[in-house]
């Protein structure tokens, strides 16, 4: 099963000046490194909502031992640490790191979907992360996965993947979207809940839950 790594880096200060300055290093620097030891990087973007300055990327593994050994050999990339120094001073870097699994309802084929689409413009990015109850984790996936197969007909949202913490928060599972039509819909306020028959008894086993919109950065291979 596909080990993922989720990375948050936090950039300050924060302005445009210097997150521009960050992706530019990540698309002359990193990225090539990354490639150079067998990092599969399927994503990056820059987040909207909460604390700002922060950016997501998702790299995707055959398993845990093939991700300690690709980050232990990019840990000793010369190269990529003296771009690294050359960095220092101009910018902050704050990282955050996860280890996932990914889970039943986030299928290899959903994410091949995403990442063979050509789209003609890139395409808008939700990220919901949800916080699970104690034992609400297995009841929670098979909720989230009979929600995904309400929504996809519609058009309305298409799954990407997903995927729950390994190392990290115990009980987070993070849902990756497609949103077609953008994030109007959502920030918008409707009062009903057409959902309310599967949202309802989700809310039981996944008690909290957190969105963020994601918008793909120039070297995502999702875009």
């Amino acid at each position: 099963m596909a080990v993922f790594l989720e990375v948050r880096h936090r950039i300050k200060p924060i302005t445009n000046t210097a997150f521009d300055l960050f992706v530019d290093f990540y698309a002359e620097t990193v990225v090539p490194a990354m490639e150079r030891h067998g990092i599969d990087l399927i994503g990056a973007w820059k987040m909207t909502g909460g604390e700002m300055g922060w950016d997501l990327s998702i790299h995707r593994y055959e398993s845990m031992a093939h991700a300690e050994q690709a980050l232990n050999s990019l840990g000793q990339d010369a190269a990529l640490w003296s771009a690294v120094e050359k960095l220092r001073g101009q910018i902050e870097i704050e990282e955050i790191t996860k280890f996932a699994n990914r889970v039943s309802y986030g299928t290899e084929a959903r994410l091949e979907a995403a990442l063979n689409a050509n789209p003609d413009q890139p395409r808008q990015y939700m990220l919901a992360v949800l916080q699970t109850a104690t034992g609400g984790l297995l009841p929670a996936i098979e909720r989230i996965g009979n929600l995904v197969d309400m929504l996809e007909p519609s058009g309305a949202m298409q799954l990407v993947t997903a995927y729950a913490s390994r190392i990290g928060r115990t009980g987070e599972l993070t849902d990756l979207w497609i949103m077609p039509g953008g994030p109007d819909a959502m920030m918008q306020y409707r009062a009903g809940d057409p959902l309310a028959d599967v949202i309802g008894p989700l809310r039981e086993h996944a008690p909290e839950e957190a969105i963020y919109f994601l918008n793909p950065l120039p070297y995502s291979k999702l875009q």
